[in-house]
């Protein structure tokens, strides 16, 4: 079974909306629907699980419900998050074993419900990298960075400029099995869960292997308004090039 976990738990605080930010609409879909429309044109996911607030459950299935996905809708299931990006991670990956029965030799595709320009090509690339190494490797989805990279300390001095070359800016899709999720993440420690808030700082924490796949560059992670307007932005010229054809 491969299942597609998008994390969608969020108040989206840095916002300013008093709407969390998945449940903002990007021309006619809301950015959570776009990312789910992302997993539904991939054959291979058998299930979807979206987390949400709690206040948010019944908004999103009707939302689901409207959404046009025909038989597709059935794979589909929306369960209540977590306060924090990695519990509702955990919260989601308990309602496919509970509710699922999803087993440890199982593949798990955690995915940000604000990154909705995901396409159904990095989805796959993740899992086929996945599908090809071994049981305890995660794999990430990244982008090369443009700029250099700074480590400074607690007093915001440069302590390190690590050479551009080997820099890379995660992103999401994150791949893994659901049996090394599970043991990863119940041996971290509560400091740890909230330090390390994606799936690449986890595993390697316990000495496990990370492997890397090309994103892309519009695979953005909307967070601010700026990020918003851009968004909105490219989604009007999408839709004006399409109509031309």
């Amino acid at each position: 079974m491969i299942v597609g976990a998008i994390v969608a738990g969020g108040k989206g605080r840095r916002m300013g909306t008093e709407v969390p930010k998945q449940f903002l609409k990007l021309g006619d879909r809301t950015i959570l629907l776009r990312s789910v429309d992302a997993f539904l044109e991939c054959e291979e996911i058998d299930a979807v699980i979206i987390g949400v607030p709690k206040g948010w459950i019944n908004y999103t299935k009707q939302l689901l419900d409207e959404g046009g996905y025909g038989k597709r809708r059935g794979i589909i299931r929306v369960t209540e998050g977590g306060v924090t990006r990695n519990e509702t991670m955990w919260k989601i990956t308990e309602f496919a074993v509970n509710r699922l029965q999803a087993s440890n030799s199982d593949i798990l595709i955690t995915h940000d419900a604000v990154r909705p320009f995901v396409t159904s090509d990095i989805i796959r690339r993740t899992i086929r990298t996945l599908e090809a190494s071994d049981k305890k490797t995660a794999v990430t989805a990244a982008v090369p960075a443009t700029d250099t990279i700074l480590r400074v300390d607690e007093d915001s001095v440069v302590v390190e400029a690590p050479r551009r070359i080997y820099m890379m800016h995660a992103q999401t899709p994150q791949t893994v099995y659901l049996g090394t999720w599970r043991k990863v993440y119940k041996k971290l420690t509560e400091a740890d869960r909230e330090f390390r808030t994606d799936v690449s700082g986890m595993y390697l924490s316990a000495g496990l292997c990370v492997k890397v796949v090309d994103g892309a560059r519009g695979n953005i992670k909307i967070t601010t308004p700026e990020d918003l307007e851009a968004a909105r932005k490219r989604v009007v010229k999408e839709t004006v090039s399409e109509e031309k054809e």
